[in-house]
């Protein structure tokens, strides 16, 4: 987690830079936000809800969410399962922005937030990229071979990564997939969605898939589906379990005004996953249902 919140810093210290030069300002674009309905206020009351600024660039979104997220990682560290055991920890919850972290990185290819297609090395990892912006649309990517054996059995040198990004500025949704492929076989694929919705409150659904043991290196499908709504006073969660691999069937959000717990659990179960935990954090508290 220090070493997220450290990569993070630097390159936003240098995006910062890059938006000071080129005299973009963030929430110049229209205030209007996304399409999603009312949420319930939770305690609190509808005079103080103010409508958040517009996004205007692939940072806003990861800032957004971290901003929405600094309530709520003190609960989750602090969770311990009453029986001293957890089969997911809800610290995966702090993990879920790993794309939307990734996407920060596209910005600096167009400082200036200007329409066109822009191509370059991204900042810190070196890969080359590209960032295509028409009007509110956005639309990134790269393509690369791994030069470096890295830390898991999924990162040989050789291996073939690939990154595809869109997001729609002005319906407020951000979407990526990532996959890894190795001798022809995707081994490794993501693919997330966040929404942010009228009320300020943000949903995320992730989705990864493996064919591989990430400890022994032998062959295992496995899945993991996260569900998260995130407010400034509550946060909602769901993780699932599958068994498909890399060759999932993508869920959305990025078409519903809204979506509940419950409404999620019956989401991915018509999908095939089994639920292994749901929960959320109330008055500071994390809880699991």
């Amino acid at each position: 987690m220090k070493l997220r919140i450290a990569v993070f810093a630097v390159l936003s210290f240098v995006l910062c830079v890059s938006v000071a030069v080129s005299g973009c300002k963030p929430g110049s674009d229209s205030g209007t936000t996304g399409n999603g309905t009312e949420m319930p206020p939770a305690g609190t009351g509808n005079a103080d809800v103010q409508t958040p600024p517009g996004f205007t660039s692939l940072k806003d979104f990861h800032d957004a969410w971290d901003g929405l997220m600094d309530s709520h990682e003190a609960a989750i560290n602090r969770y311990e399962s009453p029986d001293g055991y957890a089969v997911t920890s809800p610290r995966i919850l702090l993990l879920v922005d790993v794309d939307l972290l990734s996407g920060t990185s596209y910005d600096a290819l167009n400082p200036e937030n200007l329409d066109g297609r822009f191509e370059g090395n991204l900042l810190l990892s070196g890969r080359p990229g590209h960032v295509e912006k028409d009007g509110t649309r956005i639309t990134f990517g790269s393509d690369y071979i791994r030069e470096k054996d890295g830390f898991a059995p999924s990162m040989k040198a050789g291996d073939r990564l690939v990154e595809n990004g869109s997001c729609d500025l002005s319906g407020e949704v951000h979407q990526m997939e990532t996959f890894t492929e190795r001798e022809g076989q995707v081994i490794v694929r993501n693919y997330s969605e966040f929404k942010r919705l009228e009320s300020g409150e943000m949903m995320c659904l992730r989705i990864t898939g493996h064919s591989l043991n990430q400890v022994s290196e032998e062959d295992e499908l496995s899945n993991t589906c996260t569900f998260m709504k995130v407010g400034k006073d509550r946060l909602e969660f769901v993780i699932a379990k599958a068994t498909c691999g890399p060759g999932f069937e993508k869920l959305s959000l990025a078409d519903k005004d809204d979506l509940s717990k419950d409404e999620a659990r019956e989401l991915m179960e018509a999908a095939g996953y089994e639920i292994e935990q749901a929960g959320g954090i109330a008055d500071g508290v994390l809880f699991v249902d």
